[in-house]
C-alpha cells in the first residue's frame, strides 16, 4: 500500500506508547496490533521523545505519570518541536479531576482516557481521533509556484504543462508538499512511503529524490535536503 492510500484511508503504521507500566503497555500494544496497527513501547519520556522524533508516528499515547520529565512535559516538548507538533496525542491517567484533564489539554493533548478502561473503548478513541486528524489533513489539490498536484487523478502539472511521475515519486512529492516546512526523516519515508523496514538502505530515497528533482527542474529548489535527517518542502 502506497503513502496516499495509507494517508487517505488512515490505516496507521506506527503508534508510540510511552508508559512505564509494563503490563499495561504490553496489553495496549497487543490490542493495537490485533486491530492492524503497529505499536512501539517506550518506558520513559527520554526514550519516548527520541523515538517519536525519529519515527514520526501517526499517534502517541502518553501516561501522565512518567519518568523522567513526566507526561505533561513530554507533551509540551512534542508540541514545541516543528517535526512532531502536529502528531495527535492521547493521554492516560488515573486522575478523574477536571484540573488534571484541563492541564493535559492545555499542554497539547487531543484526547484523555481515564484508567481503567475497556479495550473496546480504547480502540474506539484511537480510531475516532485518527478520523478527526484525517479530515483536517486531507487535501485534494496542492499548488505552489506553478506546480499543481491533483490527488484524485494523481496528475501533476508545472506551469500548465502536465508531466508524469512514477507512483512513489508522486507519493513522496505529495507527502512533502502536504507538510510544508516539516522535515520528513528517512525512517518515516521508508516506513510510510516505501513500506520498507528501517534497516533497508536509504539509497532508494536518495534515488527517488534525485529523479524527482531532475523532473521538476528549477522548481526543485523547494525540496530541501536536511543533512543527516531527511527532506522538507519549503514554500
Amino acid at each position: 500500500m502506497g503513502f496516499l492510500e495509507y494517508f487517505l484511508e488512515m490505516i496507521p503504521k506506527k503508534i508510540v506508547i510511552v508508559d512505564d507500566d509494563e503490563a499495561l503497555a504490553a496489553l495496549l500494544k497487543k490490542v493495537l496490533e490485533d486491530e492492524g496497527f503497529r505499536a512501539a513501547i517506550c518506558k520513559d519520556t527520554d526514550e519516548g521523545y527520541k523515538t517519536i522524533v525519529e519515527s514520526q508516528p501517526v499517534l502517541i499515547i502518553i501516561d501522565v505519570r512518567m519518568p523522567t520529565v513526566g507526561g505533561l512535559e513530554l507533551t509540551r516538548m512534542i508540541r514545541k518541536n516543528p517535526i512532531t507538533k502536529n502528531i495527535p496525542i492521547i493521554m492516560l491517567t488515573v486522575e478523574s479531576v477536571e484540573t488534571c484533564k484541563v492541564a493535559g489539554f492545555e499542554n497539547g493533548a487531543d484526547d484523555y482516557v481515564l484508567k481503567p478502561f475497556s479495550n473496546r473503548e480504547f480502540v474506539a478513541r484511537v480510531r475516532s481521533l485518527l478520523r478527526r486528524v484525517r479530515r483536517r489533513r486531507v487535501v485534494k489539490k496542492l499548488e505552489h509556484d506553478g506546480l499543481v498536484m491533483l490527488l484524485d487523478s494523481k496528475t501533476v502539472s508545472l506551469n500548465k504543462k502536465q508531466f508524469y511521475l512514477r507512483p512513489k515519486e508522486f507519493d513522496l512529492l505529495y507527502a512533502l508538499m502536504s507538510r510544508p516546512n516539516e522535515v520528513l526523516n528517512k525512517k518515516f519515508i521508508l516506513e510510510n512511503i516505501f513500506d520498507y523496514d528501517t534497516a533497508t538502505s536509504t539509497r532508494t530515497i536518495n534515488t527517488h529524490i534525485k529523479s524527482l528533482r531532475f523532473t521538476l527542474g528549477p522548481w526543485a529548489k523547494h525540496i530541501v535536503t536536511v543533512f543527516g535527517i531527511g527532506f522538507k518542502f519549503v514554500p
